[in-house]
């Protein structure tokens, strides 16, 4: 027998180029019972179309009920407290509030200056510290000190 039609469906089956009646075609055919007369290059793809044909039980809406009792255990009802639902809210705040506090906490000596905290603090002490524009003036000599210093050290480099 030639079996040319069945390696054309075949090839296109593989193309995906098939009709539903030709892959019906192609399901009958590897059903069939094996025959020493069907070559052995077309029977090894018996078992993928003979899978497509076996039909299984479905699931069902009470297979979770089903598979419960047998091992032997009952749907438990899980209780869900305000507190439970509101966690992830709290610890997204707690995030929030370390960071906002850690940025505080890494600004703070910029700042301040990079003076002897002793000589920032009686600098701060000798002015009236209640005002702004103090600590302006504090962070304008903290600024000039600075710049003092750096020119200062320019000059040494280019000596």
């Amino acid at each position: 027998m030639d079996y040319k039609y069945i390696e054309q469906l075949l090839e296109r089956y593989w193309q995906c180029e098939t009709t539903l009646q030709e892959e019906a075609i192609l399901r009958t055919f590897f059903s069939q019972p094996a025959s020493p007369d069907i070559p052995e290059h077309l029977w090894r793809y018996r078992d993928l179309f003979v899978c497509q044909t076996e039909q299984e039980e479905p699931l069902g809406e009470d297979f979770d009920e089903r598979i419960l009792e047998k091992i032997g255990e009952a749907p438990k009802a899980e209780i869900v407290t305000l507190k439970d639902r509101l966690m992830p809210l709290f610890r997204a705040a707690a995030i929030v509030a370390i960071l906002l506090t850690l940025g505080n906490a890494a600004q703070a000596p910029w700042e301040w200056g990079w003076d002897d905290p002793k000589d920032a603090y009686t600098k701060f002490h000798e002015h009236d510290a209640d005002t702004v524009n103090v600590l302006n003036t504090i962070q304008a000599e903290n600024i000039t000190d600075s710049i003092k210093a750096a020119s200062t050290e320019n000059s040494t480099y280019l000596e």
